[in-house]
């Protein structure tokens, strides 16, 4: 299902406090996006560039939305602190795998 990738996932600061866009190349077939987020609980994953991705996959993901456009806007996250982002495509068969997993400090 490597069509159904998320690729070029781009995460920029929002216009106002506690806010982050997200952004990426929208994927052909793709009905849905499920964007997820974390605050990285296992603080290593963050740290330790080399990070496997079985760490990350821990990391406490928290669904922020499921919709059906190429980009969004989280608000309300804690300013100081660093995030982990990941969007997955969903297409009338299933979900697609998880982008690469973005980091970014608010």
């Amino acid at each position: 299902m490597k069509s159904s990738f998320v690729s070029k996932l781009n995460v920029t600061r929002g216009d106002e406090t506690g806010e982050i866009n997200l952004s990426w190349d929208s994927v052909k077939n793709a009905e849905l996006y499920v964007i997820q987020f974390s605050t990285a609980k296992n603080r290593q994953a963050i740290k330790d560039e080399k990070s496997d991705d079985s760490k990350i996959n821990n990391a406490g993901w928290e669904t922020a939305d499921i919709i059906n456009e190429s980009k969004y806007t989280i608000k309300g996250l804690r300013e100081k602190k660093t995030y982990l982002f990941r969007v997955a495509a969903v297409t009338t068969s299933k979900q697609g795998p998880w982008s690469r997993t973005v980091r970014k400090e608010i």
